[in-house]
């Protein structure tokens, strides 16, 4: 529930009180076409704008440029608000209607299946899911909440309001930061991929002894798998995002505040600087190091370090425009084959 006052008074930074009833209540979140009395709404055109009306929405968050059109309309609003960015005014009002939360509680605080080593320590208001495992010497923090069927092992420290959706595991020794969330049927701290050759082409695993460090309001999508470094820690900074479907490998370091889109894999001890972004599907090779504030395009493929902040795509990586234009060129390959022929033909060559 959010009140048009909690709008006003505590996110004044981001939203400018336009016209209407300040003690209007939304109860739900929804979108124009299916807006309702007791709706919040955010409209980005003059058309949803007028849906916003007609349902009588409660709160309407209206793009900045409408600002003229909500004048218009006058006493047909209830309450609105404008906003430079709609997607930033998400980010600061859908929380008060997320009950994320209640996932967790339906159950109850703490279930009777849940497995707690007597060594662990829980802090206060955490819940406990059926069937989750907290290892010995583990630490969690106030108001985490642990799915079903998570696995914390030894020695692991997890700090406060973190979320570990159902069937996370936690590998032992591992450190979890403040208000991260982990998706469903991620991996954080299992073995790396580290093996010594032998005689006859045999091979022979190298324990890994070292642990994962997430940082603070760190995400994990589901289906990740972060490898535990070799003898020290593999490193994902503060506020770092990672989509679903990522391999991060051993002994990489990954700065803050990067977002890595779904299927992005890194081989080990590679260090990725601050602000990184990526498209979906790439790749980055073993032992590089990568400036801050590097953007990948989609696909590309990093085997060699990348020096300068920027933006770059492709395999062999390039400077995003000459990227571009090899792409370009890549499609015209067929009709460049002919035409050449043709000239080498007309030459007698």
């Amino acid at each position: 529930m959010l009140s048009a006052r909690t709008v006003a008074n505590e996110h004044a930074d981001v939203f400018t009180f336009l016209c209407g009833d300040l003690s209007a209540t939304a109860t739900y979140c929804r979108t124009p076409e299916q807006s309702c009395s007791n709706s919040l709404v955010y409209v980005s055109d003059a058309a949803q704008l007028e849906q916003a009306a007609q349902s009588h929405a409660a709160i309407v968050i209206a793009q900045r440029n409408l600002t003229g059109d909500v004048q218009a309309m006058g006493e047909r609003l209830n309450c609105v608000f404008s906003v430079g960015s709609v997607s930033m005014g998400m980010a600061q009002l859908l929380k008060y209607f997320d009950r994320k939360r209640e996932r967790f509680t339906q159950w109850g605080e703490r279930h009777a299946t849940a497995v707690v080593h007597p060594t662990a320590s829980i802090g206060e208001n955490v819940v406990l899911g059926p069937y989750c495992v907290i290892g010995a010497r583990s630490t969690i923090g106030d108001g985490c909440c642990v799915g079903a069927h998570t696995v914390v092992e030894n020695d692991v420290t997890i700090g406060s309001d973190t979320l570990l959706h159902p069937q996370v595991f936690i590998g032992a020794g591992c450190v979890v930061g403040n208000q991260c969330e982990i998706h469903p049927h991620t991996s954080v701290g299992s073995d790396g991929f580290g093996y010594a050759g032998g005689p006859g082409g045999r091979s022979t695993k190298i324990s890994h002894l070292g642990i994962v460090t997430l940082g603070d309001r760190v995400e994990i999508g589901s289906n990740c798998a972060i490898d535990r470094a070799t003898l020290d820690s593999t490193h994902i900074r503060s506020g770092t995002k990672l989509d679903n479907i990522c391999h991060i490998a051993h002994n990489c370091d990954l700065g803050e505040d990067g977002f890595y889109t779904a299927g992005f894999m890194m081989a080990g001890s590679t260090t990725i600087g601050k602000r990184f972004m990526t498209g979906g599907n790439s790749v980055v090779g073993t032992h590089l190091t990568l400036a801050d504030d590097v953007i990948l395009a989609g696909r590309s493929t990093v085997t060699n370090d990348v020096k300068e902040g920027g933006q770059y795509g492709g395999y062999p990586l390039q400077p995003i425009k000459d990227a571009l234009k090899t792409i370009v060129s890549i499609g015209q390959l067929n009709d460049i084959r002919k035409n050449l022929n043709k000239v080498m033909k007309h030459l007698g060559l």
